[in-house]
């Protein structure tokens, strides 16, 4: 394989290197439905996703690498008013280890803490009568997880800045279905030292469509719907992945305990990959309100 060939290889595997973070940080089910200003919400989020098939501009990579990916993310959350609007803010803190199997060669395995997100809410429309809810939510990626330029794959960090800009809307139906749109931009700094050379990246779109109902007053199901494109990342200058085309479903069954506990266990599957890793796994999520 040329040194070029190489390169785009490495590159098509950094696309996995926030996938964990990613994952916690995507939405389930009724996440866009504010709780009451005053209160506080602790979510924490095990997660396991492991790959099926490896891709170059949509086509399988006959012995592409192998990719694992546990994790761990913390993500405290409060909600308040702010001139008559509620607010949340929030915090996304990952602690990541991934495993990069190459035919022939050793596995190349960080773990550490990833990159933290903050984040903070505010509803336009919070109508519970009509169960209409409309927000947006700006979020910054701080490259302080770890990071090493020559694993740089496999690294939890990704040394580099970036910026979410997420709009949802949510429409109930009925007695407890819940239907959602979510609509997310992001923004991407370059990694100036990526193996010794400049990663650009495009920004990225992701359309999502979710959908939940309840089985019992105290347990829902709900369906997730993700597609992604954008992200064409470039090398000094020299085009090494181009825009993605991600298709992603996933599946939660989510059990409120009491009033201030609940569990979550959601399967996450990527139905078609352009660039990278297609990948699947399980993710379970607990949070605690006080």
């Amino acid at each position: 394989m040329s040194v070029l060939g190489k390169l785009r290889v490495a590159t098509l595997i950094a696309a996995i290197a926030a996938t964990g973070a990613a994952q916690a940080g995507d939405p389930s089910a009724r996440d866009w439905i504010p709780a009451p200003p005053g209160t506080g919400v602790f979510a924490a989020y095990l997660l396991g996703l492991s790959s099926s098939g490896f891709y170059d501009k949509g086509e399988r990579v006959s012995g592409g690498p192998k990719i694992d990916v546990q994790g761990m993310v913390l993500r405290p959350m409060y909600f308040s008013e702010l001139f008559g609007k509620t607010v949340q803010y929030e915090a996304i803190l990952p602690v990541m280890r991934t495993t990069i199997g190459l035919s022939g060669m050793p596995d190349d395995r960080q773990t550490g803490v990833g990159d933290a997100q903050l984040g903070a809410a505010i509803w336009f429309v919070n109508n519970e009568e009509t169960k209409t809810w409309f927000a947006w939510e700006p979020f910054i990626t701080i490259p302080t997880g770890l990071y090493h330029s020559n694993h740089a794959d496999a690294s939890p960090g990704n040394n580099r800045w970036t910026t979410l800009q997420d709009f949802a809307f949510v429409q109930g139906v009925g007695e407890s279905t819940f239907l959602e749109a979510v609509a997310e931009f992001e923004f991407f700094g370059d990694n100036n030292n990526y193996y010794g050379m400049t990663l650009k990246k495009d920004p990225a779109v992701r359309l999502m469509a979710l959908a939940s109902t309840n089985l019992t007053p105290s347990t829902y199901i709900g369906a997730r719907y993700r597609y992604e494109t954008g992200g064409r990342e470039k090398l000094n200058g020299v085009e090494a992945v181009t825009n993605a085309k991600n298709h992603q479903l996933a599946f939660e069954v989510t059990h409120q305990i009491n009033d201030a506990n609940q569990v979550q266990l959601m399967y996450i599957h990527d139905l078609k990959v352009e660039n990278g890793p297609r990948m699947r796994g399980v993710q379970l999520r607990y949070v605690h309100a006080f």
